[in-house]
């Protein structure tokens, strides 16, 4: 695409529309490389998504469709988009420029009495933009696809699967207990030599069976079930003290879903529900028992609150950096562009790993951590950008 850079002495409409001509031309050239960038980034961050709940999920392949799984795609798009969106912004940002530089079509502008600037502010007002509507992603739209995400993988299909596809020989989590068994008749379906534990009020209550049967909720039109004939039963007592009994026939009820893990159950909230579970989640590690369990989940939801918070502004931080730069770059504007990119990438998140809290401190610090890298770029645009129409 070409345009026409020339200036009369009509006034100074045909000088705003120039430039607003100019500032659509800029800007589709990076939307381009931006949404290839956001496609092929979002493919893998996706996949990643997966192979994080590889664990509940590989019971189920057997019983996933493929619309399940392209609904699980879905889902999980919204969690990417703080970090999807910056980068790949940044990366159409420098792609574009460069290319213009290459060009020599940022020359022909300067030449025109273009300020640089004309062309970097409009980009660093798509940032902020941006940025408005990554919080708006992250606050609204992905809590509500994650707890899709959570009730298709933590309720759907554990309803779907019974004890045939739990490993003979492996102790394995099943609906809210750990069962093992020695052998398993493929025709009746029964389980030999099995022993199943179940945890209640921080005691493990231990069966040992010769035989058991799974009873699924569909089948009995009420709860899954385990049934457990010629049956052991140890169960803890308070002080220390066990009990010891043998039943021809004891029932355990199995829990209808798979336990919602914290990080999973966190990010099915919003903001303010986070801050809410924040608060809650202080006052039990103040009196908990196990500091070490309750601190983590603390942390755990405070560094979630912090990413919702500061991880938008990387839209915004990383335009206002890498637009100045970029625009500034040599002839050879795709090796200076690449080497820009690493440059601003790689110190942002190196500034995150090494700002992280590993431990437990107040929610302001946590959000202080995180703010500090957006500030590092902000001020590197700045500075860029007072730079920008420098000889």
């Amino acid at each position: 695409m070409s345009i026409n850079i020339t200036t009369n002495s009509t006034g100074s409409r045909g000088f705003r529309v120039l430039f607003d001509k100019l500032t659509r031309y800029c800007l589709s050239e990076i939307a381009v490389p931006a949404i290839l960038a956001m496609l092929i980034i979002g493919f893998v961050g996706v996949a990643n998504e997966l192979r994080e709940r590889r664990e509940p999920l590989n019971q189920f392949l057997d019983y996933i469709s493929g619309w399940e799984m392209a609904r699980l795609v879905l889902y999980f798009s919204p969690t990417l988009v703080a970090y999807l969106i910056p980068v790949a912004f940044m990366m159409g940002i420098l792609l574009a420029f460069g290319r213009l530089a290459q060009n020599n079509e940022i020359t022909a502008m300067k030449a025109a009495g273009i300020p640089l600037k004309r062309l970097v502010l409009p980009v660093v007002i798509v940032g902020a933009l941006l940025s408005v509507l990554t919080f708006f992603l992250q606050d609204r739209v992905q809590p509500q696809a994650i707890a899709r995400a959570n009730k298709l993988i933590f309720e759907e299909l554990p309803q779907r699967v019974t004890l045939d596809v739990l490993p003979v020989g492996v102790m394995k989590e099943f609906g809210g207990v750990r069962v093992y068994f020695n052998d398993r008749d493929p025709a009746t379906k029964l389980l030999r030599d099995i022993v199943v534990i179940q945890e209640q009020s921080g005691r493990n209550t231990i069966y040992r069976a010769e035989t058991a049967q799974f009873v699924n909720a569909s089948e009995d039109g009420g709860e899954a079930k385990l049934v457990l004939r010629k049956c052991r039963v140890v169960r803890p007592l308070p002080g220390g003290d066990k009990t010891d009994q043998t039943s021809e026939e004891v029932t355990v009820s199995l829990a209808p879903s798979l336990p919602l893990r914290g990080a999973a159950r966190h990010k099915a909230l919003t903001v303010p529900e986070l801050i809410q579970e924040e608060k809650r989640a202080t006052e039990s590690y103040k009196h908990a028992g196990n500091k070490r369990n309750a601190a983590e989940n603390l942390r755990t939801i405070r560094t979630e609150i912090s990413d919702r918070i500061t991880l938008p502004l990387a839209c915004l931080a990383v335009s206002l950096a890498a637009a100045p730069l970029a625009v500034r770059a040599p002839r050879s504007g795709r090796s200076y562009s690449f080497a820009i990119g690493i440059a601003l990438l790689g110190g942002y998140y190196l500034l995150r790993i090494l700002l992280e809290a590993k431990s437990v401190h107040p929610l302001e610090d946590y959000i202080v951590r995180g703010l500090v890298p957006n500030i590092a770029l902000c001020l590197v645009g700045l500075w860029a950008l007072w730079r920008v129409d420098r000889v």
